[in-house]
């Protein structure tokens, strides 16, 4: 006891020394290299950044005003009246976020913070995109809003939901969804508007289910004769049931063509036209009909019954089955037309939907058309679409320079105004830039080298944040997929 009562004057004294000495070399500090302040608990999760942490943009001195950039700290920014998703590293302030509030929020250069409710988040594998896409959408759910994943190739969405008691759903071994099921109706005066979208809903699942059917390198394979007939096909069941196996029922079947085709335009006086367009329009959809190689999943009335007020819905895609990448794509058309039909519903809810595997949505052109629609009728149905990717560089690989279909992609990219940023290889800087066009020198240079977890958010035209998003223990392990890499 003694010896520790003539030891502590000596600490006492060398720790108040330390203190006068960072106190004065805080003050020497004219380049602004060093932090500010006493570390707070925030500090200390976010210690390991090897981000220097800087003041807020309205306390500063003028030696520190010269290293400022445009990654700044961001306190006297346009509030998000959203749930907490983590903390920005650089003000130590707690970050908020919601799809729809950023919409509500002022801007500084405009009325709305961002005039999408849509989310593109990118990072290489292992960085922190998915566990953020976690943090947010259980937060998101939290505040009242439903989440559809589209896709769960890894089985790890699958977990959440069972965590918040949604629902996890897989078409096949004799279980159903129906792509072409009528949405609810919404209310009295909008049946002129429902009966239109249900008609050209099920058209588009036609051809989106035709594009997925496409061979490799292949033209589209239902021509102007066969659309047509496929057109009259969807018209004739009306807003009443409808099924493919039905559908394709009824192109094979002559009498019906002959019955139908005074009224197809083109065909008025050429039935037996008519009749070789709905016959080989028939032998397109033939696979997935009738013990087909890709039957058994969205040829019949749905036995799955999906709950539209379930907090969470995911599709699981972690069947071997679905490594076959032509089954995959039916798999992927077919998902996106349901939930485009549960959209359609407008039942005042507000959802996000999730594509982890967006690359693969976006290489079928007819769900590109569809995906469109929705980001133009995002306030009417009550939806946004958050999609995932890993490299924007493999944007190259899944679309041709210069091609029509790559054009309309990068242009739903950029509408989507909030964009998370992980960690991207060097390669893909340049792409990036393309998508986000005021992409900062700063920030060309910090995305490379962004420590995992960090990422660096764009939302609409204001200051980029860096953000990490922040969970506890419990949700932190149900959120960790590195045990899904590791058994991959």
């Amino acid at each position: 006891m003694e010896d520790a009562m003539g030891v502590a004057p000596g600490l006492m004294r060398a720790m108040a020394a330390d203190a006068k000495r960072r106190r004065r070399m805080v003050d020497a500090d004219e380049e602004g290299r060093l932090p500010l302040g006493s570390p707070s608990p925030v500090d200390m999760m976010t210690r390991d950044f090897r981000v220097r942490p800087v003041t807020a943009w309205h306390q500063t001195s003028t030696g520190r005003a010269g290293v400022l950039s445009t990654l700044v700290a961001g306190s006297g920014a346009p509030r998000i009246d959203g749930p907490v998703i983590g903390v920005d590293v650089l003000s130590r302030e707690l970050w908020r976020f919601d799809s729809w509030a950023t919409y509500d929020a002022p801007g500084v250069h405009g009325p709305h913070m961002t005039t999408s409710p849509d989310v593109f988040i990118c990072g290489l594998r292992g960085n922190g995109k998915s566990f953020a896409a976690k943090v947010m959408a259980l937060r998101e759910i939290e505040a009242g809003r439903h989440v559809i994943v589209q896709s769960d190739r890894e089985g790890e969405w699958g977990r959440v939901a069972n965590h918040v008691g949604g629902q996890v759903v897989s078409p096949g071994g004799g279980h159903y969804l129906n792509p072409f099921a009528l949405p609810d109706r919404p209310s009295a005066g909008e049946d002129d508007l429902w009966r239109q979208e249900v008609l050209s809903g099920r058209k588009a699942a036609f051809m989106s289910l035709a594009e997925a059917l496409r061979e490799d390198g292949g033209p589209f394979p239902l021509d102007r004769d066969m659309q047509v007939v496929v057109d009259r096909v969807a018209v004739s069941f009306g807003t009443g049931p409808m099924t493919l196996e039905a559908a394709v029922d009824r192109l094979a079947d002559r009498s019906w063509v002959d019955g139908e085709s005074p009224s197809m335009t083109g065909f008025e006086h050429e039935p037996a036209l008519a009749r070789a367009a709905a016959a080989a329009a028939a032998r397109v959809y033939a696979p997935m009909v009738r013990g087909g190689t890709l039957s058994g999943m969205f040829d019949r009335e749905s036995t799955i019954r999906l709950d539209p007020s379930s907090p969470m819905i995911v599709f699981d895609t972690s069947s071997p089955a679905l490594n076959n990448e032509q089954l995959k794509r039916v798999f992927t058309a077919a998902v996106s037309s349901w939930i485009d039909r549960l959209l359609q519903g407008r039942d005042g809810r507000r959802r996000i939907v999730v594509d982890e595997e967006a690359w693969d949505l976006l290489s079928n052109a007819r769900l590109v058309d569809s995906l469109q629609t929705r980001q133009r009728s995002a306030g009417h149905w009550g939806c946004a679409t958050w999609l995932i990717v890993h490299g924007v560089n493999d944007m190259t690989h899944v679309f041709g320079e210069g091609s029509e279909l790559r054009g309309r992609v990068e242009e739903i990219l950029n509408q989507m105004q909030t964009k998370i940023i992980f960690r991207q290889g060097g390669s893909n800087i340049d792409m990036l830039s393309r998508l986000v066009p005021d992409l900062s020198e700063d920030e060309r240079r910090v995305i490379p080298t962004l420590p995992q977890g960090l990422g660096v958010w764009r939302v609409g035209a204001e200051h980029p944040r860096m953000v990490r998003a922040l969970a506890g223990p419990t949700l932190s392990a149900l959120f960790d997929t590195s045990d899904l890499r590791s058994a991959a």
